[in-house]
């Protein structure tokens, strides 16, 4: 025996795309169920920073008005060298402004960061009360207080229920808690996050990141793409994902940037230098994990540690190792002393000079003794790999038709990254699953089932940009 459910739409994943998109399908009129396969929603959101890029918000035009669409789509895709879709980039910063107005109609709230973030030219990233489990915590509100949507916790689907005669998707299969259940509906929503929790994905797509520390989503697992793909799906940028250089090695914890940013370098067990430390996060961290045991020390002195927000609280877990001068740094750090002194030596003659082997442009004012270092590591996060979808959600074979009545947003399509880690910046994952998630649920709930009809580009609002 197995129960038998029926909506207008069903949403498999209950992380910030899932939420947006049964509360985007339910303002539609439609009635959704929500099936989320772990105890609670929230998913990589949650785990999130809660920040996304946005232009043209009350917020953004109280500290800057010289932002644009344009400008910000430029900022997202130059990290690709412009390789990354542009339809989906610009879609997600024209709806910007409303995404951040359409959260707080549903209880988030958004600020305006102070900081420039890395490879951003505008005053644009907002950040939700609470991070993500603050974004999250809202959504999941609204989301249990609308009759129209049904939630199903630990609820896990095993499957897409297919219509052969039709080739259209028409529900999913799985377990609700122990018990058998199919859920029919007029339109399914994909929102099963990517894969960075599923060791044999991971190893096929992004083998550099296996040894990485996991701060991922539990429910991160990849099974939304694998069964789109055995409809046909074409999968794109599965290489992709989102990386970060500075796991506390003795902390189990993230490290502080600013740290590298404000003058620090990162060196190996051997003591050398080997990447341009003022980057960005995700890029670093291959380079970091390529190093002997996946290790590097984060090295800096007085003038660094003044500036740091988290020195006192490192000191306090006891993770910071120190030297009166570069041989002593060398023998705490377990490193050649010959190899460390030179690479401060050269460290020191590039602020003199400005001209960094590495080719960092921010160099601090000095690099003197005494020294302290933090050993790290690095993280992956989340993939930014999956599903091709066209600017409505629809999920795209390779051929560029619809697979009928599925849609897609967030971590199972394809992102705004590509290269590893290389070309994701702060808030792109987010952003993404916010606006495709309420635009995914908004065309489940709008298209009748097999009528719906890929979503064509206009490029001219963006052809002066590129």
């Amino acid at each position: 025996d197995r129960a038998e459910l029926e909506a207008d739409v069903l949403v498999i994943g209950g992380g910030g795309a899932g939420l947006c998109a049964a509360l985007s399908a339910a303002e539609q009129g439609a009635t959704v169920i929500l099936c989320e396969k772990t105890s609670a929603f929230g998913g990589a959101t949650t785990l999130s920073s809660g920040k996304i890029p946005a232009v043209g918000t009350a917020q953004q035009l109280e500290k800057e008005d010289g932002d644009s669409i344009g400008a910000c789509v430029m900022d997202i895709m130059r990290p690709s060298n412009y390789s990354v879709r542009p339809d989906l980039v610009y879609t997600v910063v024209e709806q910007s402004r409303d995404i951040v107005e359409w959260t707080e109609g549903h209880g988030a709230v958004w600020t305006v960061d102070d900081a420039l973030y890395y490879g951003q030219t505008a005053y644009r990233m907002h950040t939700t009360d609470g991070a993500g489990t603050g974004l999250t915590d809202a959504l999941i509100a609204s989301v249990n207080g609308t009759e129209a949507i049904e939630t199903l916790l630990s609820c896990e689907m095993q499957g897409l229920v297919l219509d052969d005669e039709a080739d259209v998707v028409v529900g999913a299969y799985g377990k609700n808690g122990s018990e058998p259940i199919v859920v029919f509906a007029e339109n399914t929503v994909l929102a099963t996050s990517g894969f960075a929790n599923n060791p044999d994905m991971l190893e096929q797509y992004c083998p550099e990141a296996v040894p990485a520390v996991k701060v991922v989503a539990p429910g991160a697992t990849g099974e939304g793409i694998l069964w789109a793909e055995e409809l046909g799906a074409s999968l794109q940028n599965m290489g992709a994902y989102q990386g970060h250089a500075f796991h506390g090695v003795d902390n189990d914890k993230t490290l502080e940037q600013g740290v590298a940013n404000n003058g620090g370098i990162i060196v190996n067990q051997d003591g050398n230098r080997f990447m341009n430390e003022y980057g960005g996060y995700s890029e670093m961290s291959p380079h970091v994990l390529a190093q002997p045991d996946g290790i590097g020390y984060l090295c800096f002195t007085d003038l660094q540690r003044e500036q740091s927000k988290k020195f006192a609280e490192w000191e306090e877990e006891g993770i910071v190792l120190r030297g009166n001068d570069a041989s002593q740094l060398a023998a705490a750090i377990g490193a050649d002393p010959a190899k460390f002194e030179r690479t401060v030596s050269d460290y020191q003659k590039a602020i003199g000079t400005g001209m960094d082997k590495f080719n960092r442009s921010h160099l601090p004012a000095s690099f003197e003794p005494p020294f302290y270092a933090v050993k790290l590591t690095g993280e992956i996060r989340h993939t930014q790999g999956g599903m091709a979808t066209d600017v409505a959600g629809h999920v795209l074979r390779g051929d560029g038709s619809l697979i009928e009545g599925l849609y897609a947003a967030g971590g199972c399509t394809e992102g705004f990254s590509c290269r590893g880690g290389a070309a994701y910046m702060s808030g792109n994952g987010l952003i993404q699953a916010l606006v495709f998630g309420k635009i995914a649920g908004a065309a489940a709930a709008t298209e009748p089932r097999g009528a719906a009809e890929a979503a064509l580009w206009e490029k001219t609002d963006i052809d002066a940009y590129l």
